[in-house]
C-alpha cells in the first residue's frame, strides 16, 4: 500500500513539474508525504524519511524537508546532500533553497567537494546560476597539497576561481603565504594578492603590498614596496619581477641588491640581477659598495655591469665614476675591475688621491693582492701633487709613466720615467722657504705616513734651487691641485 501511495504522489508531482517548466522542483522519493493545500491554492509538502528532490541537473537528499509550491522553495533538515552534474557535492545539516533564484544556503558542518577541491565551512551560500559558492565565516579550501584559509570568500566551481579576503593563509608543501586579499586560479596555479603580503619559500622571505605568483613557473611579480630576504642576499625595490627557479630578476624604483656571497651592495633605480653566475645591469645612477678585507670600497657611476663565470668576475662602472676607500679615492669616466687578475683599470684621465697626494694621468691601473692595494701603474701625462706643511704650496712631479707600490694600503714608493720634471718645496716648520726645480730621466719618491720623505733622481739630472721670492715658477704646467674634489664616503652613499 505504501509503495502505491508513493507512486501516486510522484506521478501527481511530476504532472505539476511539467506544467510549471523545467525549473520546478520535483520529488524523487519520500517515505512519508503530507500535502496541505493553502487558501491561495499553494501546496505545502511535508516530506520525511529518505527524501530526494531534483531541479534540472541538481539532486538533493535529506532526512526531512518542507516544499512549497508554486513558490518553488523548500527547507531541508538532517544529513543534507546536494549533487550537481555528478561533479559538485555539498553536504550539511540545514538547507534553505529558492528554486526560482536557484540559490541555496546550507549550514552546520558544511563540506563542498569537486573532483579536485574540498571546501569546509560553517555556512555556505551557493548560486547555481553562476556556480559560485560564498562564505562569510572562516573557512578552508583544500586542493592537493594546498590549503587556503580566509574569513570571507567565494569559489566559482565552473571557472575554478577562488577569491579570499581577511587574514588569508595559503599553505603548500613548497611555500607559506599570508595576505589580506587573494585571487587564486587553480587551473593555472596562479596567485594574485593585495594588501600586506608575506611569502616564505624555503629559506627565502618575501614581502610586498600587491603582486602575483605563477607557481608552476616559480615566477614572482611584486609591487608597492617589495623585499626579498635569504641567508645569502637581500633585495628590495618598488617593484620586483623574480624567477625563483633561476634566482634572477628585474628591480625597478629604489632598488637594492645585497649579495653577501659576492660581498657587494648596489643601489639604483633599475637593476637586472642574476645570482649564479652573478649578472648585473644597473642604471642611473648606481651606488656600489664592495667589501675589501677589512675595508670597504664605495663607488658611484651612471651605469654598472657585472659579469661572472666559474673562474672570473668583472665589474664595469662607467659614466662620471667616483670611488672611495679609507686609503685611496678617485674619479674617472670608466672603472673596470677584473677579479681574476685583481686589476682595477681607470680611464681616460683619472684623478686619484692617497693621503696627502694627488695623481693624474691619461690612464691608470691599480693592482690588488688579497683585496688590498698592492701596486699602481699610470701612463701618459703623469702628474703628482703632494701637500706640503705650508698649505699654499704643493710638491709637483710630472712624467710620462709611473709605477709604485703600497704597504698596508698606504703609498710607499713611486717611480716616474720619461722627461721627468719636479718642483719640490723646502718647508721650515709650516712655511715654504725655497723651491728645487729639477729635470731628469727618472725619479723615485718614497713616502712615510702619506708624506714624501725621500727623493731620488737619476740620469741627465739638472737641478736649481731658489729662494721662494726669487723662484721663476711655483707651478708646473697642468698641475692643478683638486683636493677639494676628493670623494668622501658620504658623497657616494645613496
Amino acid at each position: 500500500m505504501r509503495k502505491a501511495i508513493q507512486l501516486c504522489v510522484a506521478l501527481f508531482f511530476s504532472t505539476l513539474s511539467i506544467g510549471w517548466g523545467q525549473t520546478r522542483i520535483s520529488i524523487l522519493s519520500s517515505d512519508i508525504t503530507d500535502i496541505v493545500k493553502g487558501s491561495d491554492d499553494s501546496r505545502t509538502f511535508y516530506l520525511r524519511g529518505n527524501v530526494g528532490l531534483q531541479q534540472d541537473v541538481a539532486k538533493m537528499y535529506c532526512d526531512s524537508a518542507i516544499l512549497i509550491q508554486p513558490a518553488n522553495t523548500f527547507q531541508a533538515f538532517g544529513n543534507v546532500r546536494i549533487v550537481q552534474s555528478d561533479t559538485i557535492r555539498v553536504q550539511g545539516k540545514r538547507l534553505d533553497y529558492n528554486g526560482n533564484d536557484r540559490v541555496f544556503v546550507i549550514s552546520k558542518e558544511v563540506i563542498l567537494t569537486t573532483p579536485s577541491s574540498r571546501l569546509e565551512t560553517t555556512s555556505l551560500r551557493f548560486n547555481r546560476n553562476n556556480s559560485t559558492a560564498y562564505f562569510i565565516t572562516r573557512s578552508t579550501l583544500e586542493r592537493k597539497s594546498l590549503a587556503l584559509t580566509a574569513d570571507v570568500g567565494s569559489f566559482n566551481t565552473d571557472a575554478d576561481l577562488v577569491k579570499l579576503r581577511g587574514n588569508v593563509i595559503a599553505k603548500d608543501t613548497s611555500f607559506y603565504m599570508t595576505t589580506d586579499t587573494l585571487l587564486y586560479s587553480p587551473n593555472k596555479n596562479h596567485y594574485e594578492f593585495a594588501g600586506p603580503t608575506e611569502m616564505i619559500k624555503d629559506s627565502t622571505v618575501l614581502n610586498c603590498h600587491s603582486g602575483n605568483y605563477e607557481a608552476d613557473e616559480r615566477l614572482l611579480h611584486l609591487r608597492d614596496g617589495a623585499t626579498m630576504r635569504s641567508p645569502k642576499r637581500f633585495i628590495k625595490s618598488n617593484s620586483l619581477e623574480y624567477n625563483l627557479k633561476i634566482e634572477s630578476g628585474v628591480l625597478v624604483g629604489n632598488a637594492m641588491v645585497a649579495d653577501t656571497t659576492e660581498g657587494f651592495v648596489l643601489e639604483s633605480d633599475y637593476i637586472n640581477y642574476a645570482s649564479n653566475p652573478v649578472f648585473v645591469d644597473a642604471y642611473t645612477p648606481v651606488h656600489y659598495k664592495q667589501s675589501m678585507n677589512s675595508d670597504t670600497l664605495y663607488a658611484i657611476g651612471d651605469s654598472l655591469f657585472i659579469r661572472s663565470d666559474s673562474t672570473d668576475k668583472q665589474v664595469y662602472l662607467k659614466g662620471a665614476t667616483q670611488f672611495f676607500s679609507p686609503d685611496f679615492q678617485g674619479k674617472s669616466s670608466n672603472f673596470f675591475y677584473d677579479e681574476s687578475t685583481q686589476f682595477l683599470s681607470l680611464y681616460p684621465m683619472p684623478t686619484l688621491w692617497s693621503s696627502q697626494s694627488q695623481f693624474e694621468a691619461d690612464s691608470a691601473a691599480l693592482k690588488l693582492l688579497k683585496k688590498q692595494l698592492d701596486s699602481i701603474y699610470m701612463i701618459g701625462n703623469v702628474k703628482i701633487m703632494n701637500q706640503t706643511k705650508d698649505s699654499l704650496y704643493f710638491d709637483q712631479v710630472v712624467g710620462k709613466s709611473l709605477s709604485g707600490y703600497f704597504d698596508d694600503n698606504q703609498m710607499k714608493m713611486v717611480r716616474l720615467e720619461g722627461n721627468t720634471q719636479s718642483l719640490l718645496f723646502n718647508v721650515s716648520e709650516t712655511q715654504a722657504q725655497g723651491v728645487n726645480n729639477s729635470t731628469c730621466s727618472w725619479l723615485r719618491l718614497k713616502f712615510m705616513n702619506g708624506e714624501v720623505k725621500r727623493v731620488q733622481m737619476a740620469r741627465d739630472v739638472q737641478a736649481k734651487y731658489a729662494p721662494l721670492n726669487q723662484a721663476e715658477t711655483t707651478s708646473l704646467n697642468g698641475c692643478t691641485p683638486k683636493f677639494e674634489q676628493r670623494p668622501t664616503k658620504s658623497d657616494l652613499l645613496p
